[in-house]
């Protein structure tokens, strides 16, 4: 079974061989297959740049999401990626979490409020 990064490093190949870096869902699903990568919709996902394939990381593109099933490979992994800065061990501090009323509610939004809030 591929990974991830096989069905990336395929399309981005493709494309590469094109000259053209926008692609669809119906490429992605059709690699995919070939690779027997089951979720063809997880594919073009990459949180971070350790999940990015080799390929990527050395000619420095990333993936952006142009909506409507639509993707580009885009040049410079910098312009879509931070680097964290390292946190100074004496600027870490126990944070105690209470709830507040916006715990009652189970959304996404309500939840993000209540840590600010806190």
């Amino acid at each position: 079974m591929g990974t991830k990064q096989d069905v990336i490093t395929d399309i981005f190949n493709l494309c590469k061989k094109r000259r053209d870096f926008v692609f669809d869902n119906t490429l992605v699903k059709i690699v995919c297959k070939k690779h027997g990568f089951g979720n063809p919709f997880d594919a073009t996902k990459l949180d971070d740049t350790s999940k990015f394939p080799q390929i990527l990381l050395d000619e420095d593109y990333f993936i952006l999401h142009l909506g409507e099933g639509r993707h580009r490979f885009v040049k410079g992994i910098s312009n879509g990626f931070h680097r964290f800065e390292k946190i100074d061990n004496k600027r870490i501090f126990d944070w105690k979490y209470r709830k507040s009323i916006l715990n009652e509610f189970d959304t996404s939004e309500s939840n993000i409020l209540s840590v600010a809030n806190n």
